[in-house]
């Protein structure tokens, strides 16, 4: 390497090095200031669960993509709450127990509640499981 190189390269780490420290130092300030007025997660929507039959239910939620998550177990003549599990925008119940009963689509955070009973589609309800 040249003497002019080296000299440029010299001065470039001199520039450089103070400008990486006054970033990390402006970062690390402002993180600690930010205020979290944010709470992460979100809560969901609340589902109330009615089991009119004689066997026990399997209360599973799927979301528009086609991921499935068993949510609750509700006894004969039972209720259960829950809260929606997913972030996507549509979203159907599964019931699994004597028959198979699935939700036409719906949107669970449109509302704050949910109940369904085994009709094709859950109804609103903000009070439901309050």
């Amino acid at each position: 390497m040249a003497t002019g190189e080296l000299r440029f390269f010299t001065s470039m780490r001199i520039l450089v090095v103070p400008a990486l420290v006054l970033a990390a130092l402006t970062a690390s300030v402002a993180c600690a200031r930010a205020n979290h007025l944010t709470q992460w997660p979100y809560k969901a929507p609340m589902l109330l669960v009615k089991n009119r039959t004689d066997k026990p239910l399997v209360i599973s939620a799927r979301d528009g993509i086609g991921r499935e998550l068993i949510t609750a177990t509700v006894k004969p003549q039972g209720t259960q709450c829950f809260r929606w599990p997913f972030i996507d925008a549509i979203g159907y119940l599964v019931a699994s127990g004597g028959d198979t009963l699935t939700t036409a689509p719906f949107q669970p955070w449109s509302a704050d509640g949910w109940e369904w009973s085994g009709q094709s589609i859950p109804v609103s309800n903000a009070k439901a499981c309050r």
